[in-house]
């Protein structure tokens, strides 16, 4: 065909191609079974990998079936966690983060310290790994995958939670270790010597002062320009990330992701942060999924005995060492034994950064190619496994829960409980109102009607919580669903339950069991479809409101209200009013951190 190209020059964009199209058809199929779709991206590398059709050569009109062209693709899947790590700076607070800085630093560097040398010490008294190899692959178990985690945090809308914001602390403190360790691994031979720890701190601080003085002088005026245009916003993002990369690996000699993570700290103080990330999903998105299809892409299951062995002693380090400590730390520090096991589980697998640890490892020679592929199995079954936790982690809570029963102290001592015990009390209530949610309509419907009614509001935001607990109203941590919270609740002898949550299979479940409970509890909930909404009435809702039905019609009666007068003079007395509540609110929420402003509502 005339003007058609040579299969072997665009090799990259058919190997990109592929990526795209195994990774959906496999999401179609997976999301159909209802699993997570990470296991699809890993399965869909397999499939179009060197094990999978690669092992066939197939190909179809000459053009393969498989992935040919690797190391362009991994330099792609390297760009996933970069700008992974950019987002995650991005939406970083550190003010939400003050308040478990202390136990995210020193724990975190216990806990890497010890699994390190846990992994040092049994391979080298087994025989099984060198002394440099060793070091290499303590290492690669001793981080966690905030890729993974902060994934699921944010689809499952717990990443405002306090073992959500504890899981992105340790996190937060991993990725810089690793990152500060990756050179030094690089060099394991000069990194004690004097010159080469100036030279890795001269760069750190360079990189750290410019992002600083961009973020403090620059950026601000950039950013408010861009703001006016949705593709110029985009642009500038992307710039900025792609910068901060450059000048990182290749004019300081550091990795990219550090510098990603530093470009997007620089923009995390802005006022359109929320906006930003928002542009950028897509793209971020499309390059961690080129990562999740190459980790199954270099997938290999061809294993000696002594690779076996290594095998077990990986998923005993994952699976039940690496949670354990975390678990420990993290009651020891206060935050009582659910919140504990939680953070435990939720972090049990082996970081995306051991990809690029093992990489440096076996380019440098410091570890051998079937440790390497050992390694790559290892994680892929960590990161497929963790989305099982995180959707059954009341199962398994309640199932650790059972084997801690046996030391009382675990769960009973009040030194255990010190930074959660206000959040953990409730008095007993009777004819009072249950509300669970306490986003914006939960927040709005709890100021509202407080002084009218006993109220009790459920929330997993501790901030949210305690800005309401100022106001004398009864608060728990937790949700509705939660068995123990439950029976806290007193549910056969409330009056009104208020659903203010965006869940429909969970307020439904809610809303049988609580008929169940209580049959004569009057029961509102929140709904978005027309479709949800019917459920929930036949399902036993009393009242199902639709934020968009009651915006609408509120802004209609408005519309007619100009149109029959043509006056704006009322329009701009109750935009007077609405514009102080807005500076008002605005200020609260930036003085206390909590992301959930109200609206003025009518007093009932």
């Amino acid at each position: 065909m005339a003007g058609s190209l040579p299969i072997e020059s665009v090799a990259l964009l058919l190997d990109l191609g592929l990526i795209v199209i195994a990774a959906t058809f496999f999401n179609f199929i997976f999301r159909w079974l209802k699993q997570p779709s990470l296991l699809a991206y890993i399965v869909a590398g397999i499939a179009i990998g060197p094990i999978g059709l690669g092992a066939f050569d197939a190909t179809v009109a000459q053009i393969p079936l498989y992935v040919v062209n690797m190391n362009d693709i991994s330099l792609l899947s390297e760009l996933g966690i970069a700008f992974l790590l950019f987002s995650v700076g991005i939406e970083t607070y550190f003010s939400k983060l003050k308040s478990i800085g202390k136990i995210a630093i020193i724990g975190t560097s216990l806990q890497v310290g010890l699994i390190t040398s846990i992994v040092m010490v049994l391979t080298n008294l087994t025989g099984l790994l060198g002394f440099n190899e060793s070091i290499y692959f303590g290492m690669i178990l001793a981080f966690s995958s905030t890729m993974v985690v902060v994934k699921l945090l944010t689809d499952n809308r717990t990443i405002d939670t306090i073992q959500g914001r504890l899981m992105i602390g340790f996190l937060l403190v991993q990725d810089a270790i690793i990152i500060l360790v990756l050179p030094l691994l690089a060099n394991l031979n000069t990194a004690l010597t004097t010159v080469f720890f100036v030279d890795f701190l001269f760069s750190g601080s360079v990189l750290i002062v410019l992002a600083y003085v961009l973020s403090k002088y620059v950026y601000p005026h950039i950013f408010k320009f861009a703001i006016r245009s949705q593709e110029l916003l985009y642009l500038t993002a992307i710039s900025s990330a792609f910068m901060f990369m450059f000048v990182s690996q290749y004019f300081l000699g550091l990795p990219l992701a550090f510098g990603a993570f530093l470009g997007g700290l620089a923009i995390s103080p802005l006022p359109y942060k929320f906006q930003i990330t928002d542009e950028i999903r897509g793209f971020r998105d499309f390059f961690v999924t080129i990562f999740f299809v190459t980790l199954g892409m270099q997938l290999s299951f061809n294993f000696s005995p002594d690779t076996l062995s290594l095998l077990l002693l990986i998923l005993g380090i994952t699976f039940a060492i690496k949670p354990a400590i975390f678990y420990l730390i993290t009651l020891l520090s206060g935050h009582g034994g659910k919140i504990a096991l939680m953070v435990g589980l939720g972090l049990g697998q082996i970081s995306e950064f051991s990809l690029i640890l093992a990489t440096q490892g076996l380019e440098s020679g410091f570890i051998s190619s079937e440790l390497f592929s050992l390694t790559i199995f290892a994680m892929a079954l960590s990161m497929i496994l963790t989305p099982y936790v995180f959707k059954h982690e009341f199962a398994l809570y309640k199932f650790g829960k059972s084997l801690i029963t046996a030391f009382p102290v675990l769960n009973e001592n009040a030194f255990l409980h010190r930074k959660i015990s206000d959040l953990e009390k409730v008095a007993p209530m009777k004819n009072h109102t249950i509300l669970a949610g306490a986003g914006t309509m939960g927040t709005s419907i709890a100021e509202a009607i407080y002084k009218k009614t006993p109220l009790l509001v459920l929330d997993k935001n501790p901030d949210t919580l305690r800005m309401l607990m100022k106001k004398d109203i009864e608060t728990i941590y937790g949700m509705v669903g939660n068995q123990e919270l439950w029976e806290k609740m007193n549910v056969e002898k409330a009056k009104m339950l208020i659903l203010a949550i965006n869940d429909i299979p969970s307020s439904l479940k809610i809303i049988r069991k609580a008929k169940k409970t209580n049959s004569k509890l009057a029961i509102f909930a929140r709904a978005h479809h027309y479709s949800d909404a019917l459920e929930l009435y036949e399902t036993g809702a009393d009242y199902v409101i639709m934020p968009q039905i009651v915006g609408a019609n509120t802004m209609l009666k408005a519309i007619a209200g100009y149109l029959e007068t043509g006056k704006k003079n009322q329009l701009n007395v109750l935009k007077s009013e609405v514009i102080d509540y807005l500076k008002q609110k605005s200020k609260k929420q930036a003085d206390k951190n909590v992301y959930h402003p109200t609206i003025p509502t009518a007093k009932p």
